[in-house]
């Protein structure tokens, strides 16, 4: 059941969840809305409600599902206009309507997401742009170079709030969008200067047309076929070791992949992700290289990881990486059918992981 059918006291969806419900998109994994309320009212009605001390969020409801985020209000004219248009529509959840009090209907279809007609009061904060880059990566709004420019950042941001932000953004539908966002003000330099460094690091042109190990890690994103929070996260962070790799006569990125799977971890452990989810992070990052490999080596050297849960996303990892190079899609192929040949044989009684016949192993 959705959260918000625990709720009575009249509530609106706006922001992303709004727009989930007017472009008819699966919602998110974070929801958010305002209660016309106090926080007392808010205890009585529902159940399972916490309070995450955010600045623009007085309660939650954690699901196993998601999280559904809300602002108490007195009223709706209490709600102040936010300077990115398409932020003021809400949509009233128990009558089933949208409420568009300030006429920015014209505007949902707009390619750009640009904060036009200002009110003089109205002003461009560190919380605006955290609300762009959601916004464009999840319903894929372009952004206007205004919103680009380096900024001074002063907020403080908690661990649950970049939680939000990172979810938000790796599960949209454009994710790139939000990122660059996101690079370009100085956000990630300033708050996740780990990831900073990719974008400093270079690829050799001939592997990596797409650019740097930032944009590599960007473009691996289009290639995705679900916006799954695991996947996607492990895409961004595949590489995140390159910048602290030594470079050696054999090898660009020397044990690239052991480096970025610590710092992935230590990273999501940070923005306080389940231990579960970190985890299954770091063995993605760890063995994203492998199953490049697993067609020529020794099954003996490969079925621990191939025996995983998650290898099937090891191989939708690995494509994504190839299909954003110049390499092709062969290996992947070759992958899959070293993958099915093992299941295949694993799952026969009469046959060792390599395929041979047990009777002849120690009969002969």
């Amino acid at each position: 059941m959705n959260s918000l059918d625990h709720i009575s006291l009249p509530h609106y969806l706006l922001g992303s969840s709004a727009l989930d419900r007017y472009f008819r998109r699966t919602p998110g994994r974070n929801q958010y809305a305002l209660v016309i309320g106090d926080l007392v009212e808010l205890a009585r009605d529902a159940s399972g409600v916490s309070y995450p001390g955010l600045e623009d969020w007085d309660a939650a409801i954690h699901t196993g599902s998601g999280s559904l985020y809300l602002r108490c209000v007195d009223s709706l004219s209490a709600v102040p206009w936010h300077p990115l248009p398409v932020m003021n529509f809400l949509y009233n959840a128990q009558e089933r309507s949208f409420v568009d009090r300030f006429g920015v209907y014209r505007k949902l279809r707009d390619s750009t997401l640009a904060p036009a007609d200002l009110p003089e009061r109205a002003e461009i904060t560190d919380s605006t742009i955290l609300d762009a880059a959601a916004i464009a990566a999840r319903h894929g709004y372009a952004v206007p170079r205004s919103l680009l420019a380096k900024r001074s950042w002063k907020m403080q941001l908690t661990a649950e709030h970049a939680r939000m932000l990172w979810t938000d953004i790796v599960t949209g539908g454009s994710p790139w969008l939000g990122l660059e966002l996101l690079m370009e003000s100085g956000f990630i330099e300033q708050y996740w200067p780990k990831l900073a460094r990719m974008n400093d690091t270079q690829h050799a042109k001939e592997f990596h047309p797409e650019g740097n190990v930032w944009q590599h890690s960007l473009e691996t994103l289009r290639y995705r076929k679900t916006s799954d929070p695991l996947l996607s996260s492990a895409l961004l962070l595949h590489d995140c070791g390159k910048p602290f790799a030594e470079r050696t006569a054999q090898r660009a990125f020397d044990r690239h992949a052991e480096i970025g799977a610590t710092i992935a971890r230590d990273f999501l452990a940070g923005l306080e992700f389940p231990r579960e989810f970190t985890e299954d992070v770091w063995f993605l990052v760890r063995n994203h290289m492998l199953p490049g490999l697993v067609s020529q080596l020794p099954i003996y050297r490969t079925q621990h990881v191939m025996r995983s849960k998650l290898f099937p996303l090891l191989l939708e990892l690995y494509r994504c990486d190839l299909s954003s190079t110049y390499r092709g899609p062969d290996g992947y192929y070759r992958a899959c059918r070293t993958y099915r040949a093992f299941l295949k044989n694993t799952e026969n009684p009469f046959r060792t992981p390599e395929g041979r016949k047990l009777v002849q192993l120690y009969v002969e």
